[in-house]
């Protein structure tokens, strides 16, 4: 009899044990919520980079060429505009004219969207 606890231990074990198990249970569902909000934000950023992969595919030249370098490189608008035209030989004011208004529609367009998802 020297390996039997006594009823008294034996319940107080029990109690943790139960315990312990509501707390697990509590603890998958937490990371159940959190494994829920991380997929939700990862099919929100998946959708962000296909729409700007699409924008991307819809330009040609020097729309591509500027969009990719505000976008993909993070390049800021004015040195984006400048490499641009340093690229293509032409005044940073021509390409400032004709070419920037349709690059910032489609950016605000991204931009509205991305708003949409939590930082």
């Amino acid at each position: 009899m020297k390996n039997l606890k006594g009823y008294i231990n034996i319940k107080t074990d029990l109690d943790l044990i139960r315990i312990n198990i509501n707390r697990i249970e509590e603890k998958e569902k937490t990371l159940k919520l959190e494994k829920d909000i991380y997929l939700e934000l990862e099919n929100k950023y998946s959708n962000l980079l296909n729409k700007m992969e699409e924008k991307l595919k819809d330009c040609r030249g020097i729309d591509r060429e500027l969009l990719y370098e505000i976008m993909i490189k993070g390049t800021n608008v004015t040195r984006a505009v400048d490499k641009v035209a340093i690229n293509y030989d032409m005044d940073s004011s021509t390409i400032w004219k004709n070419y920037y208004p349709e690059i910032k529609l489609k950016l605000k367009e991204l931009e509205s969207y991305a708003s949409e998802i939590p930082v």
